[in-house]
């Protein structure tokens, strides 16, 4: 073979295997966050189709998105335990469904306890991403515990102005990051968020510089938290102090940072 043409082969190889890592999906968390759900959730027993009180709630958060039609209970088999697969009784996006999100499936149904916790979550069924990719097979055996507060699993740097993003960020916005917690996050005792969440928020901006957000935006109880940054230099990475963003549970976050991708 040619010098050229081995070297353009070369070229070829490099290049679709730069597309598959791009591509490639996995579960970045399984978070065990309440093994008593209200009974008051009547939206969810609604999605469900029978009544969840009582049941746990494990947000599943993937690196990639996924097609909402896809998503099923027989999906997903989580091993307690005792060794046991169990399929969910339910599976869900919401509510992190708004257009940038949907990579969180809320998995309900009788897992396990604080003494007794699940070891994993694998996809089983035909689950797919937003281009049409199998996601069978994906497992993890990170479960985080019931006693632990959430983390930050994945953030991405969009602008303020980008569709899906419309009204987050005041005006002197320069850039968004959407932050992707565990599961989902408010204040203490579900409180809104508010000066001294945004505070603990510290954005380290490539230029070396470290900043708090000028605002949080959508704050509603999933998630999903944006930070609207004024400074222009683009956001590395994101670090968030222990003790201020709280699960449905009410436990705290640890000290958690994540680094950004650009958009």
């Amino acid at each position: 073979m040619k010098p050229l043409a081995t070297a353009a082969l070369l070229v070829f190889a490099v290049a679709a295997s730069a597309q598959e890592t791009e591509v490639k999906a996995r579960i970045l968390s399984a978070y065990h966050g309440l093994d008593q759900l209200p009974e008051t959730l009547l939206g969810l027993a609604l999605i469900c189709g029978r009544p969840v009180g009582g049941q746990d709630g494990m947000p599943v958060v993937f690196s990639i998105q996924v097609d909402a039609r896809t998503v099923s209970a027989d999906a997903f088999a989580v091993e307690t335990s005792s060794g046991t697969r169990v399929t969910p009784l339910c599976a869900t996006l919401r509510p992190a469904m708004e257009s940038l999100e949907r990579r969180t499936v809320l998995l309900i149904g009788a897992f396990g306890s604080a003494d007794s916790p699940p070891l994993g979550v694998e996809v089983v069924g035909q689950l797919r991403d937003v281009h049409g990719n199998p996601l069978a097979g994906l497992r993890t055996e990170a479960i985080t515990p019931l006693a632990a507060g959430p983390s930050l699993v994945f953030a991405e740097r969009f602008a303020p102005s980008a569709l899906g993003l419309e009204k987050e960020c005041p005006e002197e916005a320069a850039q968004a990051i959407l932050l992707t917690w565990e599961g989902g996050v408010t204040g203490p005792q579900g409180a809104d968020l508010a000066e001294v969440q945004r505070t603990a928020v510290s954005v380290v901006l490539e230029n070396g510089d470290r900043v708090h957000p000028l605002s949080l935006g959508d704050d509603d109880p999933d998630n999903h938290v944006v930070a609207c940054v004024t400074e222009t230099s683009p956001a590395g990475s994101v670090l968030v102090a222990a003790g201020f963003f709280h699960d449905p549970g009410d436990d705290a976050n640890p000290e958690t940072r994540v680094n950004v991708i650009s958009k």
